[in-house]
């Protein structure tokens, strides 16, 4: 049960705050929580204005993942991306020492276009979705023992194709994918650049989305640890919090914005 974070912004914001935030968020834990947000893998993608995807993931390290990633990433501020701190599964956590179970997972199987997912939660039924793929798909994490988030951005890659329509492709994965999720997913096109929110089921670390009237939108798995960190942006650039899941809090929905 993972924690997500990311942004669409109009104004870069320096990578030290980002990873800040996300050692934050990877150690967070309520007081009935079992385990904290985090601390077995981190990773981020961050789209550059040349409109290349720089992505970079670690797996479980000794001390913090997310600091160990702000180590190595090159990227000195960015105003897209979207980040990832792990903490598998039971059945995933003999593998989470491979950078390639750690998220974001990307896709990238046909021309013009990218999309990008991070994920909180358990598809249950992600085998049998696998295989009913179509399309040929190449899936990183197949090196260390195939993870179930992955299959996620390649999904919704080709019912979006399939479909020819955001909301059609959203709820086709909205209403296949068993189990308890929080998602977000950027969806870099010729058609545009999107962010899409998809929260199933009670058993997520939650989901707080923010938007203002200026095409911008933050989200965290956490609340307390976003306006902890974030919080002048939030009030300076107007924004109002669009979708507050709490933990354990039973919500389905989804959204998309237009960045």
């Amino acid at each position: 049960m993972c924690g997500i974070f990311g942004f669409a912004l109009k104004t870069p914001i320096a990578m030290d705050n980002v990873f800040r935030l996300l050692e934050k968020l990877e150690v967070h834990q309520y007081p009935s929580e079992p385990k904290p947000v985090g601390g077995y893998g981190a990773g981020i993608a961050v789209l550059e204005e040349s409109g290349e995807v720089l992505c970079e993931k670690i797996g479980s390290v000794d001390g913090s993942p997310a600091k160990r990633l702000s180590e190595i990433f090159s990227v000195k501020e960015a105003s897209i991306l979207i980040a990832h701190v792990r903490m598998p599964s039971p059945q995933f956590m003999t593998s989470s020492s491979f950078k390639e179970t750690a998220q974001p997972y990307i896709a990238k199987c046909q021309p013009d276009l990218t999309v990008i997912s991070v994920h909180n939660g358990y598809i249950e039924n992600y085998k049998e979705i696998k295989g009913k793929l179509c399309g040929k798909h190449v899936f990183e994490s197949e090196k260390s023992g195939f993870i179930d988030s992955e299959i996620i951005p390649h999904f919704f890659e080709e019912k979006l194709l399939e479909k020819g329509d955001v909301n059609d492709a959203l709820d086709a994965v909205f209403s296949n994918m068993e189990g308890s999720s929080a998602i977000g997913i950027l969806q870099i096109s010729t058609k545009g650049t999107f962010l899409h929110f998809i929260h199933k089921g009670n058993k997520t670390r939650g989901l707080t989305v923010w938007t203002n009237k200026y095409s911008e939108a933050i989200f965290c798995s956490r609340k307390e640890v976003l306006v902890g960190d974030f919080n002048k942006m939030l009030v300076q650039g107007e924004f109002e919090e669009k979708v507050s899941v709490q933990w354990r809090e039973d919500a389905s929905l989804k959204l998309s914005v237009t960045i």
